[in-house]
């Protein structure tokens, strides 16, 4: 007995999108696999025309899906191949089986530089944040080097938290890299600290050269708080040998021996 008013319903594809976020809800073929039954062991696959676009082009919506109302599901490829007739498109929607979307975060690159200041804080543009989509710009806070001077090798960022920008940046869409030397690299150059003597009532007996015996002693500009220098000299003279000119003493030759 043959019922000749059988029917075989269309099955309901699956499908899961993925892609790095780029500020945009454009997907490309290679981000969007459509799934069918599996027959045999096998699942059959599917393809689509049409422009595939998600609901929402930013990482921190949980349930980002596949817009089906802008595609059109087509034959598979390869041995595994579905048939699009067979098939149906999940509903206009988020589902966590049958259509569902994930954008993974981009990861920034981190570089800092600033002048000695004896503290690992950064601030401002002291650091730079790059890797940014488009125009999009990130703020932060909370940065800090792992060590404060000059001399010490391999400086890195070690904390800083990324915040929102202008431009539609926004901080959840991006992630931090390592935090090492070679990924969020620190450079902080010498500050420049000017001496001046403070010697005063310098005096010697006319002797016929220019020459000075005082041990100078300094006042410093830009000496950063807390630090000491110790400073060497290739010459200390009088500006002229003679009683009546002579009115200053210059120390030359400055270098820095010791902080």
């Amino acid at each position: 007995v043959t019922q000749n008013q059988a029917t075989i319903n269309p099955a309901t594809a699956t499908i899961v999108a993925n892609k790095v976020y780029d500020g945009t809800t454009n997907l490309t073929s290679s981000q969007v696999t459509i799934t069918g039954v599996t027959v045999n062991g096998q699942t059959e696959n599917l393809s689509y025309t049409g422009n595939a676009s998600l609901n929402d082009a930013n990482v921190a919506n949980s349930s980002n899906y596949l817009m089906t109302n802008s595609i059109t599901l087509a034959n598979g490829s390869s041995a595994n191949a579905g048939v699009a007739s067979n098939y149906v498109l999940p509903s206009n929607a988020y589902d966590a089986v049958s259509n569902s979307a994930s954008i993974g975060k981009v990861t920034v690159t981190l570089s800092a530089a600033k002048t000695y200041d004896g503290t690992t804080t950064l601030s401002g543009s002291q650091v730079t944040i790059g890797g940014l989509v488009g125009t999009q710009t990130l703020t932060y806070t909370g940065a800090t080097a792992n060590d404060a001077h000059v001399g010490t090798a391999s400086k890195y960022i070690n904390a800083i938290t990324l915040a929102d920008g202008t431009n539609g940046g926004v901080a959840s869409n991006y992630q931090l890299p390592t935090l090492d030397n070679s990924h969020a690299a620190v450079t902080i150059n010498a500050a420049t600290v000017t001496p001046t003597i403070t010697n005063t009532s310098v005096t010697k007996q006319y002797d016929g050269n220019t020459s000075s015996s005082i041990t100078p002693t300094y006042s410093y500009s830009g000496l950063i708080s807390g630090d000491t220098i110790t400073l060497n000299n290739t010459g200390i003279a009088y500006n002229d040998p003679n009683v009546l000119v002579a009115n200053k003493v210059t120390v030359s030759g400055l270098s820095i021996s010791a902080v």
